[in-house]
């Protein structure tokens, strides 16, 4: 009995299949033809359907073509997996496929490389050597390059977005005996007033095969700001194979101005400034009182945006001296009377904004002026010695800052002063505070005066007279 129901079982299995046989080869219905569910193409390359695809109506056995039609579109620019959806009908009849098309890139990038081999570093980088990388797909790649050092050998590899990789190898002389760059941040001397704090500027350090190692860098040496005095900080700074590079900055420290009304040392320093005040003179008046050092303006009066400088000159210690109301040289130098008319003129402006009457004066061109002679023949002696018998006291100077010519470079101009310098006379200088060069190098000379023992100190009456050949 057992086997018969087994029999039954089988036989009923049999049946069933070949039902299923039947209405798969046999029955009418619509179906696809020669499409798979899964293609692909190259990127770039146009997508061609199988020229056997077709849709049948009919059974396994029998094939009537009937129309199709297919949704969805495949970008062969661009990589991806898409859908097309086949859709067939005929009477009641119907039928649909979703294929799978993946767009692909199976193309490895061109790496070209050129230059010799014979100085690589321990990490790979080299000097002279080129490289670029560009991709049928993802186009240049260059920044993708990736190299490394093994065995003697450097090795160039770089791979594209879809996985596609090159890799070039070539022998390689691997060395590093070029030493860091390292950089100071502003000068080497550096001047700052005892009782100041010192801040150190920083510093740079670059190395050929390291790149930038600035936080190695190692900094030895003490800055005593207490006292005055010159101090040394060393900055040091070892790439990976031991290579060193070494800078040295000097760091002044100066006392501040001392000078005093009523004395003046051996060792002084008068700052003169002519034809303000203009658009710069309040910054200059800004540096002086920031090194509680005095000064001398040569004013003149023809321009009366800047009128309240001269007062605050005045309130600030600094000695407010006439130079012209007009500074027109044709018409000052044409006769006695008119120059000082002009002086006069200026005095009273002075007086106006300072409460003061200065009678510290400073010819236009100074005394040795030669330019005067087309006016009138003789004039500067004849003024040297009109204004003194009435009272002024003029001043010509020692040293010119070379601002009221061609130099408009501030590091000339502190060097001009600088080289001018004297310990042993009365160092007057002359510049033009309506000069922005000019005042941009003030600070660096007062710097390297204080720092340097000098004391600076404005022009009075009671001041050493500075007069130079009169040539007219």
């Amino acid at each position: 009995m057992k086997n018969k129901g087994l029999l039954i079982i089988l036989f009923f299995s049999i049946l069933l299949l070949c039902s299923l046989l039947y209405i798969n080869y046999f029955n009418n219905r619509i179906y696809f033809k020669n499409i798979n569910s899964y293609d692909k193409v190259e990127v770039f390359n146009d997508y061609k359907e199988n020229d056997n695809a077709k849709a049948c109506y009919g059974n396994r056995l029998k094939c009537v073509n009937v129309s199709y039609k297919v949704q969805g579109t495949i970008n062969t620019k661009k990589t991806g997996v898409y859908t097309l959806t086949y859709k067939a009908k005929k009477g009641s009849y119907e039928a649909t496929l979703k294929k799978k098309v993946e767009v692909v890139d199976t193309t490895a990038p061109k790496l070209n490389i050129s230059g010799a081999f014979d100085n690589v570093c321990p990490n790979g980088k080299t000097n002279g050597v080129t490289y670029e990388a560009i991709d049928n797909y993802d186009g240049n790649i260059t920044d993708k390059i990736k190299y490394k050092v093994k065995d003697n050998k450097i090795i160039y590899k770089v791979t594209d977005s879809s996985g596609n990789s090159i890799k070039k190898e070539f022998d390689a002389i691997i060395n590093d005996n070029e030493k860091p760059t390292l950089i100071l941040n502003e000068e080497s001397t550096i001047y700052i007033a005892v009782g100041s704090k010192y801040i150190e500027p920083g510093y740079v350090a670059i190395d050929n095969c390291d790149g930038n190692i600035t936080e190695l860098v190692k900094v030895t040496g003490q800055v005593d700001t207490s006292k005055k005095g010159s101090y040394e900080i060393t900055y040091s700074v070892k790439d990976e194979f031991g290579n060193e590079a070494i800078a040295k900055r000097i760091v002044k420290v100066f006392p501040k101005n001392n000078y005093k009304p009523g004395s003046v040392s051996a060792k002084t320093i008068y700052l003169t400034f002519d034809d303000g005040p203009g658009a710069h003179t309040a910054r200059l008046l800004d540096i002086l009182k920031k090194y509680d050092v005095k000064a001398t303006f040569f004013v003149t009066g023809y321009d009366n945006r800047y009128n309240e400088l001269l007062s605050r000159e005045h309130a600030e210690g600094h000695t407010v001296g006439l130079h012209s109301y007009t500074h027109n040289y044709g018409l000052i130098y044409s006769s006695i009377d008119a120059y000082m008319e002009d002086l006069l003129k200026i005095q009273k402006k002075v007086m106006e904004y300072t409460g003061e009457e200065s009678k510290i004066i400073r010819f236009p061109g100074g005394s040795s002026n030669t330019i005067s002679r087309r006016y009138r023949m003789g004039i500067m002696g004849d003024l040297a010695k009109k204004t003194e018998e009435i009272g002024f006291r003029y001043f010509d100077w020692t040293i010119a800052s070379g601002d009221a010519g061609n130099t408009k470079d501030s590091n000339r101009i502190v060097q001009n002063v600088i080289s001018g310098i004297k310990e042993d006379g009365a160092n007057v200088v002359l510049m033009h505070d309506i000069k922005s060069y000019t005042v941009d190098s003030v600070e660096r000379i007062i710097e390297y005066g204080l720092a340097n023992g000098y004391t600076f100190a404005p022009i009075t009456m009671d001041s050493p007279v500075v007069h130079q050949h009169v040539n007219n």
